[in-house]
């Protein structure tokens, strides 16, 4: 049964289309990320009636190993010194802003459990080449589920330029947006509103109280916390009822043009 089952998506030309031109390839011999049968992990992770905090990326890891079908997320038996660059950067912030340790683990699925949708705008690539999928299909699919998710009232985050393609989309009379840089190391090199020091977590907390949802959860359990990851945070949960409350907006800032439109300080 598919995920979500009545998006228009799945008895789409579209569709039909972009599965056609990911069979041609593996034809060919090329290997893509994810495999097919993990092509919707994350509408499958998260149900869209629980949809409470969408984060829409870019593309998978071009790492066939890392890429599980869920944006971000890289299979728990990685260990942290293998975790793609993007992984540590969101990691960092995680612990940074909330004042938890890092998790032994990449798996995020901690998250989507919690109301935390996890997609990429385009959610396939060739193994070892991002945007090597940037299909028009593609976008009729993620539109749909930016359009969707826009009838309820929820935070949309957009990592990126690309996840920000579909940023207009949203009403924002029942919604709120975060746009911030894509956590990857030349994405926040190049941006004006990095991803390092958005302080996201907590923000997109405050923007669900505004919306008379409860805050998700962001803690990544872990069996066997592990300390001295990373240096202990200035910033403890104290910071993060600041946050829920409004006292404290962290580090990102209203967008002049939209007052439910926040995007990240300059550092």
């Amino acid at each position: 049964m598919n995920p979500w089952p009545d998006m228009k998506w799945w008895d789409s030309g579209e569709r039909q289309a972009a599965e056609e031109k990911l069979d041609d390839l593996k034809r060919a011999g090329v290997i893509c990320n994810p495999k097919l049968q993990r092509l919707y992990d994350s509408l499958r992770a998260t149900p869209e009636r629980e949809v409470r905090v969408a984060i829409i990326g870019q593309d998978p890891y071009p790492s066939y190993e890392m890429a599980t079908g869920v944006a971000f997320s890289v299979p728990r038996v990685l260990l942290p010194a293998d975790w793609p660059h993007t992984l540590k950067i969101i990691l960092g912030e995680y612990s940074t802003d909330l004042g938890f340790s890092l998790p032994s683990h990449g798996d995020l699925s901690g998250w989507t459990s919690r109301g935390v949708l996890l997609w990429n705008a385009i959610p396939a690539c060739q193994s070892g080449h991002s945007l090597s999928c940037d299909w028009d299909e593609w976008s009729f699919l993620t539109g749909e589920i930016v359009d969707r998710l826009s009838r309820k009232g929820i935070v949309f985050v957009f990592l990126g330029q690309v996840a920000s393609r579909f940023a207009d989309r949203v009403d924002l009379s029942r919604n709120r947006v975060i746009r911030t840089s894509h956590p990857s190391p030349r994405g926040i090199r190049s941006s004006k509103t990095p991803f390092t020091g958005s302080r996201l977590f907590s923000t997109a907390n405050a923007r669900l109280v505004e919306l008379h949802q409860e805050p998700v959860d962001w803690e990544l359990k872990d069996e066997s916390p592990r300390k001295g990851d990373v240096p202990t945070p200035e910033l403890g949960r104290g910071t993060l009822l600041q946050n829920i409350t409004g006292a404290n907006l962290g580090g990102l800032k209203k967008q002049g043009t939209s007052p439910n439109i926040y995007t990240s300080l300059m550092f």
